[in-house]
């Protein structure tokens, strides 16, 4: 039987910045799974899990959580024969790329993976810089099943395979047809949790929201439907929307509350309500099916469906922890990231969730190409409106050039900056307001922190004057531990990193 071990690596989080995430490796999980369910014997090392109270010195004031990469390697398997690894966001990517480096030290002849956004973004540098063998581009599980079948016949014939790239006997990188994407997403065996060590997030609450228990997470549809020009969903996994049954998706929480004590569910999705008829029906089983537990959508999702009926349905599900991103109060701002939505629609949904017990949190972005002070104070006054419609906390980042994306590819040829170390830092900016770059001609780097710190003063300021009770609740939180809104997970994750040690 063909031994194959899969890696998540370490994650890099810049040192001053609040919004440190340990999250399962859900993409790698499912193709763990897929692996596995096609006959292979899959080794998953989680290189955060499996450490995730140590973190280590790194290069441009970062540090790496988890596992050293001299740990990792040491726990692949001496006889593993191919070993892919997962790539994460892109300002990871020379850590990801040196232990791509180090396992090839170790293991000569292994046949080496590697897939991921990044890798589906940049996939010349990818092969150019690296020693994988192959990139998986796009979704990954049916493409590493035939990469894995192929190599076990020892008929592994690259220029046959879609969705990957790769070098050819002239070290020209070759990028294949891609893969079409897979429209019964229920057919996808489900994630491999026990072979990693999830019980070491699961005791701690970790996840993609906030602590509200055991947390495990789960995808209920594939892909977005829109084309936002900041966004490299797109190339990564197109703009088919395609959700899962309800009831199947229903079944696998059940499994998850029995095998695992499951107390919340985080939802991975890029896009979780698109259609209201299909929230309304999720909503309505749960009831039926007499399930009780808290479930969260944290990575944004779209406002449209979600009206006083929606949100009603929302609360009494369990669902407790919503983000919205609307990006842009600027009406020409929105117009030119193709971003299409109304902001009055974004206020009214906020407050229908509000009104109904849901705690919301909200993401705009500044620094767009192009965009003009004028266009910044029209996102302070959405943003005052927001706080007056009940949202609970806010984020500002600063507009990064993420590969993959629309404007990645217009600014990369108009700047033609280099791709190297230094640029892959700059993206952490999104987050860390001490390295703030603005990509807008009409606002200079400093000026945009201070748009940025201003902007969220702004809103806290609005929001704790209209309910003055927040604050305190905040507080009495903390102190007992317990976590409602992202703002209280934030303030954790600060607390937690000043009393971690560097080891």
């Amino acid at each position: 039987m063909t031994k194959i071990c899969l890696i998540r690596p370490s994650i890099v989080v810049p040192a001053k910045n609040m919004t440190t995430m340990f999250t399962p490796p859900l993409g790698l999980a499912y193709v763990a799974g897929a692996l596995r369910n096609s006959g292979f014997d899959v080794q998953f090392i989680d290189a955060v899990g499996e450490s995730l109270d140590t973190r280590h010195p790194s290069d441009f004031d970062c540090y790496l959580y988890g596992l050293s990469s001299s740990q990792t390697v040491d726990r692949i398997r001496s006889d593993t024969e191919i070993i892919g690894v997962g790539f994460g966001f892109s300002f990871e990517w020379p850590t990801c790329r040196d232990l791509v480096e180090a396992i090839r030290d170790r293991f000569p002849s292994a046949l080496l993976l590697g897939g991921g956004e990044h890798v589906t973004a940049v996939p010349e540098q990818t092969m150019k810089e690296s020693a994988l063998d192959i990139g998986i581009l796009g979704e990954g599980e049916e493409t590493a099943v035939e990469i894995a079948k192929g190599y076990a016949s020892g008929r592994l014939e690259y220029k046959k395979i879609s969705g990957i790239t790769y070098l050819d006997t002239h070290g020209e990188v070759i990028i294949n047809e891609r893969r079409a994407r897979k429209r019964d997403i229920d057919e996808i065996i489900w994630p491999a949790w026990d072979l990693m060590p999830i019980e070491n997030y699961l005791e701690r609450g970790y996840g993609f929201g906030v602590n509200r228990g055991r947390s495990m997470p789960v995808m209920a549809s594939r892909g977005c439907p829109y084309q936002c020009t900041f966004c490299s969903n797109p190339a990564m996994w197109t703009t088919r929307w395609i959700p899962r049954d309800p009831d199947l998706l229903l079944d696998e929480m059940q499994f998850y509350q029995k095998n695992y004590g499951a107390e919340n569910f985080d939802f991975y999705d890029l896009t979780a309500i698109v259609k209201k008829s299909w929230i309304i029906d999720f909503c309505n089983k749960i009831e039926e099916r007499e399930m009780k537990f808290t479930w969260q959508l944290p990575s944004g999702t779209r406002t449209e469906a979600i009206d006083g009926e929606v949100a009603r349905l929302l609360f009494k599900s369990g669902c407790r922890n919503m983000s919205y991103s609307p990006e842009s109060g600027s009406h020409g701002v929105l117009k030119r990231i193709k971003k299409k939505i109304h902001p009055g629609s974004v206020i009214n949904s906020i407050h229908s969730a509000t009104l109904n017990g849901m705690n919301i949190k909200c993401n705009i972005i500044f620094g767009f190409p192009g965009e003009t002070l004028k266009e910044i104070f029209e996102s302070y006054l959405f943003i005052i409106k927001m706080a007056l419609a009940g949202a609970f906390d806010l984020s500002i980042w600063a507009f990064s050039p993420y590969p993959g994306s629309e404007l990645f590819d217009e600014i990369s040829q108009r700047k033609n900056f280099q791709l190297d170390d230094g640029y892959y830092d700059s993206l952490r900016s999104y987050a860390d307001t001490t390295s703030t770059i603005s990509y807008s001609e009409h606002i200079s780097d400093k000026k945009l922190r201070l748009l940025r710190t201003i902007g969220v003063m702004v809103f806290y300021f609005v929001s704790w004057a209209r309910r003055p009770v927040r604050p305190f609740k905040i507080v009495w939180n903390l102190a007992r531990g317990k976590q409602e809104s992202r703002a209280e997970l934030g303030l954790y994750n600060v607390l937690r990193r000043v009393r971690l040690k560097p080891s």
